[in-house]
């Protein structure tokens, strides 16, 4: 074989080479960024987080803007638009654990990880914790619980008090009145209810204060 055929063998070889490993990196996980570490630096790049959602918030016109905090204790927003959102065939709730690609943006002075297609997200749902397994202990531990209404009781201003039952366990749940103005479902005994958020004492009992309306689902009618 000449010194030219070897100089094209060699460049295919290479070439191949090349192809080979580029298709295997496209199979590779992507690394996850710690949320802790995303800076200014990040603006305009392409990253993956994976984080618990700690918050989150329905605009009117359909996105659903999270926040998700990671192991290194960073907490960073994900805007999920109306578009991508509508995509997704599935929703997110609150302590669910989200993975995102997205493009890193700066908003209002803080960063931003913004998805640009359903493929970008991943939902790992977590279960809701058994209503028997809660004591005073958990006050200011966010939870997902699920039970049926066994009372409902309107309150002197407004308000709506809960009484949820599940498995031997009750958990009070108060909605504010300007919750219930936001648009909250109906809710009537016998109501089996998912509601998320943080527990705090009131007068030396546990409950859960409902933060909006998008907080709390009907699972089955009463």
């Amino acid at each position: 074989m000449d010194e030219k055929s070897m100089a094209k063998l060699s460049l295919l070889c290479s070439l191949t080479g090349l192809a080979a490993i580029y298709a295997a990196a496209m199979q590779v996980r992507p690394t996850m960024t710690p949320i802790a570490s995303l800076n200014d630096e990040f603006v305009g790049l392409q990253v993956a987080i994976s984080g618990q959602v700690v918050d989150f918030y329905e605009h009117p016109d359909g996105h659903l803007f999270l926040k998700l905090k990671d192991d290194s204790g960073g907490v960073v927003s994900v805007p999920v638009f109306a578009r991508v959102r509508s995509e997704l065939g599935e929703p997110i709730e609150f302590l669910d654990v989200v993975q995102v690609k997205g493009e890193v943006k700066l908003y209002g002075g803080e960063h931003e990880v913004i998805p640009g297609r359903a493929g970008d997200l991943r939902v790992v749902h977590t279960a809701p914790v058994k209503l028997s397994g809660l004591s005073r202990e958990n006050a200011d531990v966010p939870v997902k619980v699920q039970g049926t209404i066994v009372e409902r009781e309107i309150l002197g201003s407004g308000s709506l008090l809960l009484t949820l039952r599940e498995d031997g366990g009750q958990l009070l749940v108060f909605i504010p009145t300007w919750v219930i103005e936001d648009g909250l479902p109906e809710l009537h005994v016998g109501n089996v209810v998912r509601v998320d958020g943080w527990l705090q004492l009131y007068n030396g009992e546990l409950e859960l204060k409902l933060k909006g309306a998008s907080h709390l689902q009907v699972i089955e009618a009463a």
